[in-house]
């Protein structure tokens, strides 16, 4: 099938962002296993390490990769009746259902965004072991609602094109 420059622009975006959601988890990790080393060995842990995680790798994870995941059609979804459905009314399902959840992302995008700026505006920081900064990583949760409302848009011109975008579609076709 041949993509268009915006599916291979979104997907490449997509695809690097979520790289660095997945390289958030290996640096937690190693986070998290030098904090134990230290602290056990040593009595020395690393300060903040429990505020990082919190505040930059765990968002790192799951918001970074959500434009791909709805991309993809890689999120939980219950299609108990939607099989049953003709072909005509699941399509019209699909289009209401992609402008609702980018209406949804972007109300969520919109409300995340004023809340990173606030938080750049006043420097937002935690207190733990160690104040922490972390205005820089509110701004991941618009970036991440507002990618995956452009991707359930893209989704819904994909669907209007005719192209398949649910996973029933790839199933079927492969077999």
């Amino acid at each position: 099938m041949q993509r268009g420059f915006i599916d291979r622009a979104f997907r490449r975006l997509s695809h690097g962002l979520m790289l660095v959601g997945g390289l958030g988890i290996i640096v937690m990790m190693g986070n998290i296993t030098l904090d134990v080393v230290l602290k056990v060995f040593w009595n020395a842990p690393i300060q903040g390490t429990v505020e990082i995680s919190s505040y930059y790798y765990m968002v790192a994870i799951v918001m970074l990769p959500m434009a791909l995941v709805e991309y993809d059609d890689e999120q939980i979804s219950v299609d108990l009746l939607f099989n049953h459905f003709p072909d005509w009314l699941q399509r019209i399902s699909l289009l209401i259902t992609f402008f609702a959840t980018a209406a949804i992302l972007s109300v969520m995008t919109w409300r995340t965004g004023l809340d990173a700026v606030r938080a750049f505006k006043v420097g937002e920081v935690v207190m733990g072991s160690r104040e922490i900064i972390v205005w820089p990583a509110r701004c991941m949760l618009p970036l991440g609602f507002g990618l995956a409302s452009v991707a359930a848009l893209l989704r819904a011109v994909l669907l209007v094109q005719g192209k398949p975008v649910t996973k029933l579609h790839d199933t079927e076709s492969a077999a």
